[in-house]
């Protein structure tokens, strides 16, 4: 079984998106925007005048097939997705092992397409579509009281190497991000909470954002 990201908390708790041969749950139909806010000035006899006034909050948007007959829950995963927008719970998306979005997003609404049902009466086979709306807290701060971008450690380290004590330490890269790094480590990008709960102090609480000049220790 191949994870290749999640929505919510993290793979563990959220709402995972995987694939193998019994199992099928990826978004689909993404659409990922946003839009800048203007005013404007009119002015006697000539051209009105436009001011930029700020910027609204980015959107994205997805479908998802939740089916039993691929090995998922439906009625399971609604219930997580329910919680996550009653709450207004900010949630990590993490696609193909990248994080979307500067920080996290709320659900603003979801829409169920029941496409089958069991002879019981139970979900068997449904359509969600799920609307995010960008959560930021501040502009240059997110809720865990991080700056936006975290300064990388002072103690040197060579990119791949061994430290001192024999532990291996790397230096992030532009393009970087923890499921390549645990891909290139351990062989899976599923381990990459080994290289987050050894670095959360440098992190933060989302791994989802890590930056060029961070340095990380690898574990064993």
């Amino acid at each position: 079984m191949a994870l290749i990201g999640y929505l919510g908390r993290d793979a563990d708790n959220g709402i995972p998106f995987v694939v193998s041969r019994e199992v099928f749950r990826t978004p689909k139909n993404m659409k990922w925007g946003g839009a800048a806010r203007y005013t404007a000035h009119e002015r006697h006899a000539t051209h009105a005048l436009t001011e930029f006034t700020g910027l609204d909050p980015d959107y994205f948007s997805f479908d998802m097939l939740l089916t039993a007959e691929l090995g998922v829950d439906p009625m399971e995963e609604l219930v997580k997705i329910w919680g996550y927008e009653r709450n207004a719970e900010a949630v990590g998306l993490v696609i193909g092992g990248h994080g979307y979005g500067k920080y996290r997003w709320t659900i603003k609404k979801h829409e169920t397409k029941m496409e089958h049902t069991d002879r019981l009466g139970d979900l068997y086979a449904v359509e969600v579509s799920v609307d995010l709306l960008e959560y930021l807290k501040d502009e240059g701060r997110n809720t865990s009281g991080t700056t936006k971008a975290p300064a990388p450690a002072t103690a040197p380290a060579a990119d791949g190497t061994g430290g001192g004590s024999g532990e291996t330490t790397y230096t992030v890269k532009k393009g970087d991000n923890l499921w390549t790094l645990a891909k290139k480590f351990y062989g899976s990008g599923a381990d990459y909470k080994k290289i987050y709960e050894a670095n959360r102090g440098v992190i933060g609480e989302n791994p989802s954002l890590i930056y060029p000049g961070q340095t990380f220790t690898i574990p064993n």
